[in-house]
Formats: structure tokens, sequence, C-alpha cells
């Protein structure tokens, strides 16, 4: 049930993405209570995200300071968040 946005080539080190028929603020926030930090919203993008008919999205981004384990930690959180929302 994951659905991320952007997906081109020389994509930059954030991940926009989507879980199942969860709203993008429940996740973020059960995200945020276990302690990784994602974005969640329209990103400045409402109007494109009306016409698509997206709620908004849980944004990860990435960079040369996160470890193999702070990614761990962002899927680990993901499907518990998942598992929790039912």
């Amino acid at each position: 049930g994951l659905r991320i946005f952007g997906e081109a080539p020389l994509k930059t080190g954030v991940i926009s993405f989507l879980v199942a028929n969860h709203h993008p603020y429940d996740v973020g926030v059960l995200l945020d209570q276990m302690g990784i930090a994602v974005r969640t919203g329209h990103h400045c993008a409402q109007p494109i995200m009306d016409y698509y008919g997206i709620p908004g999205t849980i944004r990860a981004s990435i960079s040369f300071y996160n470890t193999y384990s702070d990614i761990d930690r962002l899927v680990q959180g993901v499907k518990k968040a998942v598992k929790m929302l039912g």
C-alpha cells in the first residue's frame, strides 16, 4: 500500500509518499511519537495535489548525515504506524 511520488531517475534525497488509505497527518504524528522526523501536508503544492486528489503526502528528507540505521528506523516506523492505524 505504499505510494511513492516523484520517481525520476535523477531525483534528490526527498521522498514523498502515502501509505494505503491512511491520512498523511495520522502517519506523521505516529512517526513523530517514535522520534522519526518527517513533514506532512501539501508542501506548497496544494493546487496540484487537489487536482490529482491527493490529501497531502508524508515527506522524508535524506542527506549525507543519515545512516542506513536511520532508513531502517523509518521503514520500521512506517510499518508500525500502519499496524497501529489498522
